[in-house]
């Protein structure tokens, strides 16, 4: 770990002491990295006994450097300082970023802790988010620092500095700013110490002729989604620096989460074993690039960890993020194809990456090697709004170029080039002594200490992600009582809001209910009891003795469903929030409360079963088989009239719903139903739905059904029938395996869709326990009434992968088996059919 005086050396310029480079000669140039080496020179400025007493001091940069400098030094006390930024605002570059993510410490990887998502920073302290959300809390935090430190640290932007001249031990900052009335005007001010926190400049965006490449922070420069229909979209991706390596794997990815294929590689179990030849790899390349050679690293990764990466499974998952059909030509100066001072995941990534275009399919990775990339004519053929180049000898026709040759250094540093003149070898001499430490810097613990204890004595607030973690622990109060017959809901929770008792996040909430359930009326009770069973981080203060059986019936003890669990129960007490009060009859609230959790549970099924339809994901198996593309097709424009029906139709959701996780169909169950139609059971609802529109686009006219019979109505040549799809784990009490022939259903036909043995094999157990020997049973016998039942079972499955046909061809068959056998059962009877 390097001490100040590393650091002193690191940075200063040997002909113009007082006169500090910071971070704009290194690499790995993270934030973070910035940040630790802002810290560091701060630190070590004083240290060193640098700054004389009330030195003025000039930060050249409002960079993630430059910024963090300057707070640091004015933490410190005993200066004054200036901070110069020409844009219009502090940390410019990430001010219009929103698809591009900061993490602190992935880069890391594989050490300890590369995924922690806390920068813990002693100063400017952040979380991993996007660029701009990292942005705006290092800004909220700096403005922190600057009322601290009050006249000590002053911000100058729309600042240009033109010049720095040294005279006579001191040091003269030409500028351009704003001046009275709009115009732009000269100006100069003496300094004591001057601190280059320049940056490195923008990069060209017409780098590669024939291309206009938006800069890596702007979201246009991020790879979008293939929108055109492209069966083999190609892209050319020019430059190996990070950003080329980050970029080059968005081009490849169907969708561009970077930091979810990094941390997907960070997080896979068993990837630590990879750990001893990575690191060793490493130090291989870093001897390399010692004696001024190359290194191959795409070779020394297959040879040392290539059958590790398939066993691991990392290739299969790089494969399956990729956009179907990808071309991708990779093109640098250098035959090696990465670079040491690139982010050793990043570098995995490509290799992976590599590894699955060389798999069977259609995609493709070339890597290509040339000083040049010329521009060439289109030629009859090629694609629409495609280019063509000329790589060394390769021809490329590109839909998308993406040139990341890094930026204009030579542009940014031209103002300074009389004091940066020889600067560029001391400081790449100083870099061979700290091979490791210059890439990725090391917060030392003894800065840490001095800026922690002096942000304590200024008093400087805690970063807002810990302000943010106390108030999440903080439970939002609600309240539910009965004042004079009329139901009172008051709270930090509005009814409006009132599936946040469901939601995932990590703030707690409390429901004080005054009165018992048989007080509170059935309908108003059962709401409640749907509220709080499916709400996973919710207390309930009632009058214990008499919720307890009501919700215990209700949610572990359920005769119908499995997976529901008591939810948590304390005495009534505390002081609940009497806010956004709301008064009204106890039906209406009820009513209010299911209609609102009815609402929640149609996006969240719309929210999956859409992503089903649209590009077959299935998150979490939930719908558990796969339909064939001609079959999602024709669901989609059916699913769209269930919604259009249920959100138009009073009564059709909740009974949809409730009929999907119960089975019994009465009067007296539909609370049941309407209780156990939550968030818990979200899977199950998921299902039944997803079933029901496969077989509906077999026998189109099906649909939601708004009274009794069932929950399903299906019209044929003008004769309604009645279906039921339940999705139910128990009919009273027993598994629906067991009881689904011998329950009195209702309807003419029944879909089961959590049951995966095909309906002859529930069949045949329900006869074994009755006794009986017929394949069917017979009408009159108990349970026995002749319904046509289906469940996913393989046959199922396997007809709803290979499309429509062979779907309709399984069903119809079916049906006629089954009426084929209800015929032949009834006929011997004496009846007709």
């Amino acid at each position: 770990m390097l001490n100040p005086a590393d650091i002193i050396a690191g940075s200063s310029i040997a002909a113009h002491p007082g006169v500090y480079v910071l971070g704009s000669y290194d690499t790995r140039i993270t934030f973070y990295s910035q940040q630790v080496r802002a810290l560091e020179l701060a630190h070590a400025l004083f240290h060193e006994h640098r700054l004389p007493a009330n030195a003025r001091v000039a930060v050249i940069g409002g960079g993630a450097a430059g910024l963090t400098l300057a707070a640091g030094l004015a933490l410190q006390g005993g200066v004054g300082v200036q901070l110069f930024e020409k844009a219009h605002h502090l940390l410019p570059l990430q001010g219009d970023s929103q698809r591009r993510r900061l993490d602190p410490h992935i880069y890391d990887w594989p050490n300890p802790d590369a995924d922690h998502e806390r920068a813990e920073l002693p100063l400017l302290d952040w979380r991993s988010g996007s660029a701009i959300d990292v942005r705006r809390a290092v800004l909220r935090e700096f403005g922190e620092v600057q009322m601290a430190a009050e006249d000590r640290l002053s911000v100058r932007t729309r600042h240009v500095v033109t010049a720095i001249t040294p005279q006579a031990g001191r040091f003269i900052v030409s500028l351009e700013r704003e001046a009275d009335g709009g115009a732009r005007e000269v100006a100069s001010q003496e300094f004591d110490i001057v601190v280059l926190a320049i940056g490195f400049g923008i990069e060209n965006p017409f780098a590669l002729p024939g291309s206009d490449t938006p800069s890596y922070w702007r979201d246009a420069g991020v790879p979008g989604a293939e929108i055109g229909g492209n069966a083999r979209p190609t892209f050319l991706v020019s430059g190996n620096g990070d950003g080329g390596l980050i970029d080059l794997i968005a081009a490849a990815s169907s969708t561009f989460r970077h930091d979810d294929i990094v941390r997907g590689i960070a997080q896979r179990q068993g990837v630590q074993a990879l750990r001893g030849p990575l690191l060793a790899i490493d130090a291989q390349a870093l001897a390399a690039e010692a004696m001024g050679r190359g290194f191959d690293f795409i070779t020394a990764y297959g040879n040392a960890i290539g059958v590790e990466v398939e066993n691991l499974g990392l290739v299969d998952q790089m494969r399956a993020q990729m956009r179907l059909g990808v071309q991708l030509f990779f093109q640098t100066r250098e035959n090696e194809l990465l670079s040491i001072r690139t982010a050793r995941l990043n570098r995995l990534a490509v290799f992976l990456l590599k590894k699955a275009c060389e798999r069977p399919g259609a995609e493709s990775f070339t890597h290509v090697t040339c000083n040049d990339v010329q521009q060439l004519a289109s030629q009859p053929g090629d694609r629409m709004g495609s280019r063509r180049f000329m790589c060394g000898t390769t021809t490329v026709v590109a839909d998308w170029v993406i040139a990341r040759r890094g930026p204009g250094r030579d542009a940014i540093r031209h103002p300074f080039e009389n004091l940066l003149a020889g600067y560029d070898a001391e400081h790449a001499q100083w870099v061979t002594a700290f091979p490791v430490d210059s890439i990725a810097p090391k917060l030392n613990p003894a800065t840490r200490e001095q800026f922690v204890r002096l942000s304590r004595q200024a008093r400087l607030p805690p970063p807002r992600y810990h302000i943010d973690a106390v108030l999440a622990t903080i439970p939002r109060s609600s309240k539910l009582w009965l004042v004079d017959d009329l139901a009172r809901w008051s709270g930090d929770t509005t009814l409006a809001d009132i599936t946040t008792f469901w939601s995932d996040d990590s703030t707690p909430r409390e429901l004080t209910v005054i009165d018992a359930p048989d007080q509170l009326g059935p309908a108003l009770a059962h709401a409640v009891a749907r509220l709080a069973i499916h709400s996973p981080r919710a207390t309930f203060l009632v009058d214990v003795a008499r919720w307890q059986p009501f919700l215990t019936m209700l949610s572990s003890e359920s005769p119908s469903a499995s997976d529901l669990r008591l939810p948590g129960l304390r005495a009534l007490g505390g002081d609940p929030s009497i806010l956004n009060s709301v008064v009204m009859a106890p039906n209406d609230l009820a009513s209010d409360i299911n209609r609102t959790l009815d609402n929640w549970l149609l996006e969240a099924v719309d929210c999956h079963l859409r992503r089903y339809i649209g590009h077959a994901e299935d998150p979490g198996h939930l719908v558990s088989f796969v339909a064939a593309g001609d079959i999602r097709q024709q669901m989609g424009p059916i699913w769209q009239g269930w919604i259009h029906r249920f959100q138009t139709e009073p009564g059709l959701l909740p009974r949809f719903f409730g009929l999907a996780v119960c089975a019994k169909d009465d009067e007296g169950a539909g609370l049941e139903g309407s209780v156990l139609a939550g968030r818990l059971l979200l899977k199950p609802l998921i299902r039944a739905c997803a079933v029901a529109l496969t077989v509906a686009t077999t026998w189109q006219v099906i649909g939601p059904r708004d009274s009794r019979p069932g929950n399903l109505r299906r019209d044929i040549n003008g004769a309604m029938r009645s279906g039921h799809t339940c999705a139910a784990a128990f009919i009273d009490n027993e598994d629906m395996a067991i009881m689904a022939l011998r329950h009195a259903w209702t309807t003419e036909f029944v879909l089961l869709p959590m049951q995966a043995a095909p309906a002859a094999m529930i069949i045949g157990a329900n006869n074994s326990l009755n006794n009986t020997s017929n394949v069917i049973p017979l009408l009159g016998q108990s349970g026995a009434d002749g319904k046509l039942m289906l469940t996913v079972d393989q046959r199922f499955r396997i007809a709803a992968q290979a499309g429509v046909q062979e779907l309709s061809n399984l069903l119809q068959g079916i049906e006629e088996n089954h009426f084929a056998q209800l015929r032949a059962a009834i006929i011997p009877l004496g009846g007709t059919y």
